[in-house]
Order: C-alpha cells, then sequence, then structure tokens
C-alpha cells in the first residue's frame, strides 16, 4: 500500500482578501478587478487583472462588490477653512 503524498498548495488570494483587491469601473461600463501580486521568495509577478463586462457570469458578483464599496467609502476629510487678515498683504 502506498502511502498518501504530500504536496505543497500554493498560497492563493482568498475571498477573504477581498479588501485588499483594487475594484473599479471603466468607461465602457466594465467592472475592473486588480489582485495585487504577492512577493514570493523575494519576487513578484504582475498584478492579476480581470475585466467583467455585463453578460459575464461574475458581474453581478463584482459590480455588487464595486457598489459595496462605494456605498462604504469614508468621506473625505474637510478642508481646512484659512481665514486671511484683509490687513496683510
Amino acid at each position: 500500500m502506498r502511502s498518501p503524498r504530500l504536496t505543497t498548495v500554493p498560497t492563493v488570494p482568498a475571498l477573504q482578501d477581498l479588501h485588499l483587491w483594487d475594484i473599479e469601473r471603466r468607461a465602457d461600463g466594465a467592472v475592473l478587478v486588480r489582485v495585487p501580486s504577492r512577493v514570493v521568495e523575494g519576487r513578484a509577478l504582475p498584478d492579476a487583472v480581470f475585466a467583467f463586462r455585463a453578460g459575464d457570469p461574475q458581474y453581478a458578483f463584482w459590480n455588487a462588490q464595486l457598489r459595496s464599496r462605494q456605498v462604504l467609502a469614508p468621506p473625505l476629510p474637510p478642508m481646512p477653512i484659512v481665514e486671511v487678515d484683509p490687513s496683510v498683504r
């Protein structure tokens, strides 16, 4: 009887890492998802980039992710008000 072979499973980005991924809408309406590369043994591959268009099987999921981020985005800090002394030129 053979013993089961143990294999090393590479670290793959999981949906739990979704907050690390960039999601944006292109001008043509497609949803662009960018998964940043991880450095492994001092080397990094280019980021993985996926585009989903209406009609693609995963479009609804990524569109919902993008919309939830837009709703949950923190407001920008208010601009500081600088008072100018009219007597100073």
